[in-house]
């Protein structure tokens, strides 16, 4: 097996481990138990769970969805979160791969630069775990999990900041290609320096949706959507930002009106937000570089 195939496949099963422990997080957000501490168990009788019905997508299907001990019926939540932080880690890997300089030959050599690259790939799996806890939370509870993104943007900006005065004070040569999405073809929207990019991202995507959340009366976006909107401005910076939100609203937008077609909504319901504002920064972290490449060939 080739060393892309295997980092493919490692990269899922940590991902669906990884999703296993965010089932975690979001089920005991409203109990106040740490998911650090005590062992697994079944939400309903309560049982401690034992290690064969831990384990991650398959211990569902073998328990077909009902709990060993009471059989009440457990949520898809589990092996859809599992199966879908697994295939998000797997497309992390993959997007790894794209990047040019990406390759056992630099990750083999230790040097500062090989180090922060490392460093700035496990940050990648940390936003994309955060998202997924934020998405799930949102959707649920109609809420934004506060105690898990606050923190999760004090880390974010902390690691952003720390790269940004490395890269000045290093002659890097890799390191700035992963902030640049978009990939070569970024130029379309102008040269930026990393904190004016930075900067410009966080107020531009907080702006937008704090404006709506303010004009709106938090009828459409909000305040939690406004912070959330502030994390995804420090991941992606600009014009990352810019292309996030474009397709945020596409497919909130195009999956609101289906549900208002077929009656499932109507123009006054309101429609969890955080989900597709972590579609559009994911989406374009994982394939930023080739929405921007197939609308080029398009246009030009």
């Amino acid at each position: 097996m080739s060393l892309s195939y295997f980092l493919i496949c490692f990269f899922f099963l940590l991902g669906a481990i990884i999703g296993s422990f965010l089932n975690v997080v979001i089920d005991r957000a409203d109990l106040n138990e740490s998911p650090l501490k005590g062992g697994s168990y079944c939400p309903h009788c309560q049982k401690s769970l034992a290690w064969w019905e831990l384990i991650p997508i398959l211990s569902f299907f073998f328990l077909k969805g009902k709990c060993s001990s009471c059989e009440h019926k457990l949520s898809w939540q589990y092996p859809l979160v599992e199966i879908i932080t697994g295939l998000l880690f797997m497309l992390t890997a993959m997007r790894f791969l794209r990047f040019a300089f990406f390759s056992p030959y630099l990750l083999q050599h230790i040097s500062l630069e090989n180090i922060l690259i490392i460093s700035n790939c496990l940050f990648w799996l940390f936003w994309v775990s955060v998202l997924v806890i934020i998405s799930v939370y949102d959707f649920k509870k109609y809420l934004i999990l506060s105690e898990v993104l606050i923190p999760s943007i004090v880390i974010t900006l902390f690691w952003r900041i720390l790269i940004g005065f490395l890269i000045q004070k290093n002659s890097f040569y890799f390191l700035p290609y992963f902030f640049r999405l978009l990939g070569n073809k970024s130029f379309i929207f102008g040269y930026y320096s990393y904190f004016i990019a930075l900067f410009t991202g966080i107020v531009f995507f907080c702006g937008i949706i704090s404006l709506l959340a303010w004009v709106t009366k938090e009828k459409a976006m909000g305040w939690g959507d406004a912070i959330l909107a502030f994390f995804l401005g420090s991941i992606l910076g600009w014009p990352e930002s810019l292309i996030a939100l474009i397709i945020a609203f596409l497919i909130g937008g195009g999956i609101s009106l289906i549900l208002i077609i077929f009656k499932k909504k109507t123009m006054k319901s309101f429609v969890p937000f955080a989900p597709f504002l972590s579609i559009g920064a994911l989406t374009t972290m994982l394939f930023g570089d080739i929405i921007i490449e197939m609308y080029l060939l398009l246009i030009l």
